[in-house]
């Protein structure tokens, strides 16, 4: 239908015709219920609610009201912020006054004020006969009714837009009609402004118009304006059609420009004329857009315009200090010599679309966007007005006239009915929700002949028929159909179902509150929430095939016919919401299927975790305009100071106190006290109205475990120990070698620190405990399940799983020899195909409306190269745990016991870590990364359901760091699940994201509808939620060492410097590192990092402090990411001093060892001949305990991994804790961080890297924020 109509006007080359008008050829008194001032003379009065409820601080365009108790405005500039943002943004150059009305009254609901407004305005708006002669060249607008389309909340105003479109609704939109209500220009007074104008310019085939089209008639009323006083406006092209049509405007002064204000310099200019310019418009101009003006540093203090005969405009302008809220930071003022008249502003309109020149103006307001200007010129910038020769500018006045023009109120048979109120006694499968009656006969027919046309028939199997008379709607997921289908029931029923919503009249609250939520319960004799096969299809299962046999890679694949079965399921599911047009009744009807949204937010939290009972499920209805952004709070981690002290016999050291009540909020969540509540949520939108079914499953469940994330050197290590000392009776009855069921505590930690753990278990409870060190698959051969599970404690290097030895992997080896699986299990990837997208603060705009990350690298290889070696280790598991072995047998693996607890030492390493793809050329770092990624897979974080993890427990799993790392929602999701498989809302969505992601994972999110505002507030609340029930951080005493931080400087060489360049490519300093590519930034990082002079800065600095303390130790930290690592090593060696370090050959045994040298003082000879300076990768910074014997700390280089500045100074952090903790005996710790800048002194990286390293939010961030 759409395209026969289309094809019997293609000959009228676009124009708006008035046949495809809805009210072509119908009667007025047809039409006209009342003239529009009616409604206007009602709603002005609501124009100051309308100021206080709109937007007035750039912190709240996500829908929220800002929690400042002041809203300033700049008296100059109009431009308005919240007492919180001035903190946050430079506002130095603005005035600001407070807005006396919004600080003394208050602010109101947004949301309530916006149902309000709706509930008042008129659906439908026409222009009575005649006004097309009056809109000048407009035409045909007299044939089309306006539809209220959108209510929107603006700067300082509400605006109501009216749209005409063709055909019934399907076609082109022709004209618009805009109401604002409130403030009606930046310092201006309240009131309402309406504004008429026509698409025919811009949409008609030949030479149609482009850029900003103009209103063709305007109206402004006061609220204390008459109503005989309302009368509209069309602009008048005869009055002030001067002789003279040019003015003089003469500048003044000097003044910096917004170029010089920015930062831009002499280079700029020149790599501007350098630059080829074949895609500029040639355009004829006295100003060239390729070059900069010869004053382009300066703009004019003050103007002076003079020859408007009208004298309008004439008369001097000062420049205001007003910067970065004014196109080009270009604004003067001229102030009014009579209270009775507006000052006038002078500054640039944009073209945002960018089809041509900005136009400087003369205007009532400041803000262009207010669309009062009374003058615009022609060519002309603020350098003009500094050159004689362009003082003389060609100007036009924008003069507006009085008219006759009568907008009405459209008369309306439509009327929406709908049942009683729904309520947890009776809500079924699918109800009525809402029925619009009374449409026109003929837009219904068009309307059914449209679907029809659309190759839906009422017999489709796809189609849900929901009575013989109805025939379905197809609102979404059928292209252009689709899309036409649902531009018509927005048209025609949309202003009248939201009206009625703001109304209140729907049996479904829309509030936002607890009593919304209605429970639902599963039918008798039905599926469980969440396991039905209709809803939610059964995915075809994986398999795997070798596609490369000379580097054994193997890929997914998927039966066809099973995945056409998958599909064709995913399309007949039920659908939650259902539109049907009655012809016979010219009636519409909405339906809504609540056991839908049920079934979906059911299967997110429970698919995958063995769990189905204790869920209750809810739904409610909300609309998507009301929903706010989620509160950018810092996550909070909670101390335990309310909790009692637990003493623990047997400790030869008593615990602090604040270490005692730790210990008690640890015991407390073990004991099942601490009850955590699991939620999931699904949505389901109503396409074209913007309602949306939300489906609620939650479950409340004991936490299993936590973190204690106590301040590095804070004794978290103690705290542990006693944890397991007060329960160990219970760990030891609980014993049973037959099941492989241990009564030890697995301590999982990085290999460096396994005899660091060891010695502080002796010397808090001497041999109280016994412990097993495992820290190789050779030391597990010669323990039998016996001796693992008649143990206490267990300690294994978190890389366990990744050992090798040569080419071979011991422990894969011997788990799948003792597993008797079939596949060999490959090595770990050292790549992870997403980037991580960290936040600190603002509001979290993700890439895509679902996912955490920036995105993914779109290798699907790589993927499944991931996924292949999950596959790989979990087919092991299961063959593992199938089998039954003699209490005797030795060598059988980790996994197959179930531990009384996992602490996993360090536990930050391992969360989130995919921060780029790492380079084959860096073999360390390909060491690092592949042991990361096996420590994933060896935890377990990926594994939803507990019951199938590689480690599992008896009671809990917990995390010790004193860097936690939570700044973002993905981080606390991985956390949560590390510690027990914790559910935090939207876990579902964020694993299937993750770096296993297949092709069906992808397909299946781009199913998905995106996520509301509401939900991601829902995830940021829970996660909030999950950090304060099973974080703790409790304050030490206070360090008492003065830290001393040295930053040393030295300039890199010539030949570094010509590398450096060669990347710069005309950058005269390097400012910020967001003007670089990745690929130039890992240039410019290498050549930094392998500088010789940075390695000869390194001698001199550890030989100014072995001259003056000959017997001390010093710890050199250096990245291994750069080449700074192996820079470091080449330039210690080349001094021939006697130093040490861990390599990627290092064993676990010679690391403690290493380790061990520099945390203990010299006793012996022995002692005092071993090396002084120890040399540590970044990677190995965290756990160890060296401040006993050291107090120099050295960081080669500054941390980058990239975006993530909160990562990068945790890891700086960790490394500078090692030797300022609790336990330090020297009374100053050194910190030297050695700067590399520019041969000719400017700044290089290190200047923007060690800043953003250091900067106090980020290291807040980085620690967490606590109480």
């Amino acid at each position: 239908m759409q395209y026969k109509i289309t094809e019997k006007h293609d000959s009228l080359e676009g124009e708006v015709i008035p046949s495809r008008g809805d009210l072509y050829q119908m009667d007025e008194d047809t039409k006209s219920d009342c003239n529009i001032f009616d409604f206007f003379e009602q709603i002005v009065k609501l124009a100051d609610d309308a100021q206080k409820t709109s937007t007035l601080c750039v912190c709240e365009t996500s829908g929220c009201l800002s929690k400042a108790e002041r809203v300033m405005q700049c008296s100059g500039c109009g431009f308005s912020i919240c007492q919180k943002c001035c903190k946050l943004y430079n506002v130095k150059s603005h005035d600001l006054v407070d807005d006396e009305g919004i600080s003394k009254s208050g602010r109101g609901d947004p949301t309530d004020f916006e149902r309000r407004l709706r509930g008042m305005a008129p659906s439908s708006l026409y222009l009575a006969n005649g006004a097309d002669e009056l809109l000048n060249k407009p035409c045909g607008l007299e044939s089309y009714s306006f539809q209220l389309s959108t209510v929107k909340r603006g700067e300082g105003h509400w605006s109501l837009f009216y749209r005409a479109v063709e055909d019934f609704g399907s076609g082109r939109q022709v004209g618009e009609i805009r109401i604002d209500l409130g403030r009606m220009g930046r310092l201006q007074k309240n009131g309402l402004c309406a504004y008429i104008r026509c698409f025919g310019p811009s949409i008609r085939d030949k030479d149609p118009f482009r850029g900003p089209l103009p209103y063709h008639a305007r109206l402004f009323i006061g609220q204390d304006t008459p109503k005989d006083e309302m009368v509209w406006q069309v602009r008048d092209h005869q009055k002030h059609n001067t002789n003279s049509p040019f003015v003089n405007i003469v500048g003044s002064g000097e003044s910096p420009s917004f170029r010089v204000q920015v930062g831009i310099n002499d280079d700029a200019q020149t790599s501007l004329e350098s630059h080829k310019h074949a895609s500029v418009p040639k355009v004829k101009t006295r100003n060239r857009l390729t070059h900069y003006h010869d004053k382009w540093k300066c703009f004019p203090s003050t103007i002076d315009i003079s020859g408007d005969e009208a004298n309008m405009i004439n008369g001097t302008y000062e420049r205001l200090s007003c910067q970065y809220t004014i196109v080009h930071s270009a604004l003067w003022r001229r102030r009014s010599e009579h209270s009775n008249e507006p000052d006038l502003y002078f500054y640039m309109r944009p073209d945002v679309h960018r089809t041509s020149q900005d136009v400087a103006v003369v205007s009532t307001t400041p803000w262009y966007e207010d669309k009062l200007e009374i003058v615009e010129f022609h060519d002309w910038i603020p350098e003009n007005s500094l050159v004689e020769k362009t003082h003389k500018t060609k100007f036009k006045h924008l003069s507006w006239k009085s008219s006759s023009v009568v907008l009405n109120v459209m008369k309306s048979k439509a009327i929406v009915v709908s049942p009683d109120k729904i309520t947890a006694d009776n809500i079924k499968d699918q109800f009525i929700l809402c029925e619009v009656k009374g449409l026109v006969e003929e837009t219904a027919k068009e309307l059914c002949e449209q679907i029809e046309a659309s190759g839906y028939l009422p017999g489709d199997q796809n189609i849900e028929r929901c009575h013989e008379d109805e025939v379905p709607m197809i609102l979404k997921g059928s292209g252009v159909a689709g899309t036409l289908i649902t531009k018509r029931f927005t048209t025609i029923a949309g202003s009248h179902l939201l009206k009625y919503a703001a109304q209140g009249k729907l049996p479904l609250s829309l509030e936002n509150s607890a009593d919304a939520w209605i429970p639902i319960s599963v039918e008798q004799g039905k599926p469980s929430f969440g396991t039905c096969p209709l809803m939610i299809p059964q995915r075809p299962r994986e398999k795997w095939v070798k596609f490369d046999k000379r580097n054994a890679l193997y890929e997914r694949i998927y039966d066809a016919e099973q995945s056409q079965a998958y599909y064709l399921a995913l399309l007949n599911r039920p659908k939650a919401w259902n539109v049907s047009v009655n012809l016979n009744a010219c009636s519409l009807k909405v339906r809504m299927n609540p056991v839908v949204a049920a079934h979906n937010a059911a299967a997110a939290l429970i698919q995958g975790r063995d769990v189905i009972d204790d869920l209750q499920v809810s739904i409610r209805l909300a609309e998507l305009t009301s929903m706010a952004e989620a509160d950018t709070t810092e996550f909070r981690v909670q101390n335990s100071d309310v909790y009692g002290e637990t003493s623990v016999p047997g400790l030869k050291l008593p615990l602090f106190p604040r270490q005692a009540k730790a210990l008690t909020r640890m015991m407390d969540i073990e004991c099942g006290k601490v009850i955590f509540s699991e939620e999931e949520r699904s949505e389901h939108v109503l396409p074209g109205v913007d309602w949306c079914l939300m489906g609620r499953a939650t479950r409340n469940c004991p936490l299993k475990g936590g973190v204690l994330a106590d301040a590095i050197g804070s004794g978290k290590t103690v705290v542990t120990i006693a944890l397991i000392l007060a329960d160990i009776e219970k760990a030891r009855k609980s014993r049973n070698p037959e099941k492989g069921i241990s009564g030890a505590t697995l301590i999982v930690l990085p290999p460096g620190l396994i005899d660091q753990w060891d010695d502080e278990r002796k010397k808090f409870t001497g041999d109280k405990l016994k412990c097993l060190k495992i820290i190789s698959t050779a030391d597990l051969k010669r323990l039998s399940i016996t001796d693992i599970c008649n143990a206490d404690i267990v300690i294994v290097p978190v890389g366990m799983l990744e050992e090798s030895k040569g080419t071979e992997r011991p422990y894969t080896r011997n788990l799948v020899r003792v597993s008797e699986s079939f596949t060999d299990i490959p090595p770990a990837p050292t790549f992870y195909s997403q980037k991580e997208a960290p936040t600190i603060e603002g509001i979290w705009i993700p890439a895509t409306s679902q996912d955490p990350y920036v995105g993914n690298k779109g290798n699907q290889r790589r993927r499944d190269v991931a996924a292949y070696y999950t596959h790989c280790y979990k087919t092991a598991l299961l063959n593992l745990r199938s089998k039954a072995f003699k209490s005797s047998t030795r060598g059988v693996p980790i996994e197959y016991f179930t531990w009384r607890r996992v602490i996993v030492d360090e536990c930050h390493e391992s969360l989130c870590t995919a921060r780029g793809e790492v380079t084959a050329e860096s073999k360390s770092n390909n060491f690092s990364e592949r042991n990361r990624r096996g420590a994933r897979e060896f935890l377990g974080i990926g594994h939803t359901d507990p019951k199938m993890r590689p480690l599992r427990t008896t009671l809990c799993v917990w995390g010790l760091t004193g860097t936690p790392l939570l700044e973002t929602e993905a981080r606390v999701t991985e956390l949560a699940n590390l510690m027990g498989g914790t559910y935090v809302t939207g876990a579902a969505f964020h694993w299937r994201r993750e770096e296993r992601e297949s092709g069906r994972d992808m397909f299946l999110n781009y199913q998905d509808e995106s996520r509301s505002r509401e939900y991601r507030r829902a995830i940021q609340t829970s996660a909030q939620l999950y950090v304060r029930q099973a974080v703790q951080r409790n304050r030490a005493n206070k360090i008492n060492v003065d830290v001393e931080n040295v930053i040393a400087v030295t300039k890199m060489s010539d030949n570094d410097n010509d590398k450096l360049n060669s990347v710069k490519k005309g950058v005269k300093c390097i400012s910020t590192l967001d003007e670089f590519k990745d690929e130039e930034i890992e240039k410019l990082l290498c050549i930094s990092s392998k500088s010789d002079a940075r390695g000869k800065l390194l001698m001199e600095k550890i030989e100014e402090i072995m001259k003056s303390e000959p017997e001390t130790k010093i710890i050199v930290f250096a990245d291994t990411r750069h080449g700074g690592h192996e820079n470091a090593i080449k330039s210690l060696r080349e001094s021939r001093r006697d130093f040490a370090h861990i390599g990627d050959e290092t064993g676990v045994l010679e690391q403690n060892e290493i380790i061990s040298w520099f945390r203990h003082v010299d006793v012996t000879e022995k002692d005092r001949s071993r090396p002084r300076i120890l040399l540590l990768s970044f990677e190995q910074a965290a756990g160890h305990n060296l401040q006993q014997a050291c107090h120099h700390v050295i960081l080669f280089e500054p941390v980058y991994s990239g975006t993530d500045s909160v990562a990068d100074a945790s890891v700086e952090q960790q490394a500078i804790g090692r030797v300022v903790r609790q336990g330090q005996t020297s009374a100053v710790v050194t910190v030297i961080r050695l700067h590399l800048k520019l041969r000719d002194g400017s700044n290089g990286t290190d200047e923007i890297i060690i800043k953003r390293n250091t900067d106090e939010f980020i290291l807040q961030a980085a620690s967490s924020n606590f109480d």
